[in-house]
């Protein structure tokens, strides 16, 4: 697994999106690594890291962040996790366990699937019907689909250059792999283990999101029991790109909270 190791000082590890790598955080793993040292892996399966022999699930890149923070020696650190990302982190809790003092989920809920229970999924109803389809529409014309879905990351009004960029980046990722973490990504349900994650957490929606609604990062910070949630204007999907600077100073403040020594920090309750 490819990664970036800057910085000298608290670590905060920055775990990405699907079909991302590494390079999304360029902009923050360099801000942040003038007071922390910032960990910033590219998952497997994804532009810049091998594949691997593992199956292409959520699971599997949550013991990969799992190894990775061991193999490491780290002992304490705060970790972000960008859309999937958060979902690997929610995995990785359990065998993470107290060496995780604080998640930040960047845009994500608990469960991508409408259903008649959930009604907090992938904007727009996706539901369980529409996965074939996907799946489909990902293997047979990954660029076509990556086109499509690039603007919705945003909030209304991005610009065409970071649209364009971003569609360009995503297109380099092995449509075989994609369609593999997708099929996993919808067969997850996080609604009842966030009650048992007891790690503190910063919840950060973006106002203007075209990916999930309001109630999806709702539900987190209400499920979780030691979670806050912040919503940043002006941003969509990726708020670590669209307003930097407001991302940046909830991210710093969050961290700083979460090393103190009465911070909560225990991980997954039994």
């Amino acid at each position: 697994m490819a990664y970036a190791d800057d910085g000298v000082g608290p670590p905060i590890l920055l775990v990405h999106g699907w079909a991302a790598h590494g390079g999304f955080f360029s902009d923050l793993h360099t801000h942040l690594a003038r007071t922390h040292r910032v960990l910033t892996p590219t998952l497997r399966g994804h532009p810049g890291s091998d594949i691997g022999a593992a199956p292409l699930t959520i699971e599997a890149l949550a013991d990969d962040i799992a190894q990775f923070v061991e193999g490491l020696g780290l002992t304490s650190l705060v970790a972000i996790g960008w859309s999937m990302g958060a979902m690997v982190l929610w995995q990785a809790a359990t065998k993470l366990g107290s060496r995780l003092r604080g998640i930040v989920v960047e845009e994500m809920g608990p469960r991508l699937v409408n259903d008649a229970t959930w009604r907090n999924g992938i904007s727009g109803g996706y539901g369980a019907d529409d996965i074939d389809a996907t799946l489909r529409e990902i293997r047979a014309g990954w660029p076509a689909y990556v086109a499509r879905f690039a603007p919705r990351m945003f909030a209304p009004g991005a610009g065409a250059d970071l649209i364009a960029w971003t569609a360009a980046e995503m297109s380099r990722a092995e449509p075989e792999a994609m369609a593999a973490f997708w099929a996993s990504m919808v067969k997850q349900d996080f609604r009842a283990p966030l009650a048992r994650l007891t790690t503190p957490m910063l919840v950060i929606a973006g106002a203007q999101s075209q990916v999930y609604g309001d109630g999806a990062t709702a539900f987190v910070a209400h499920a979780a029991p030691h979670a806050e949630r912040v919503i940043i204007s002006g941003a969509g999907h990726v708020p670590h790109l669209e307003a930097q600077d407001a991302f940046i100073e909830h991210v710093e403040a969050f961290a700083r909270a979460a090393r103190q020594p009465d911070s909560i920090g225990k991980g997954v309750s039994p």
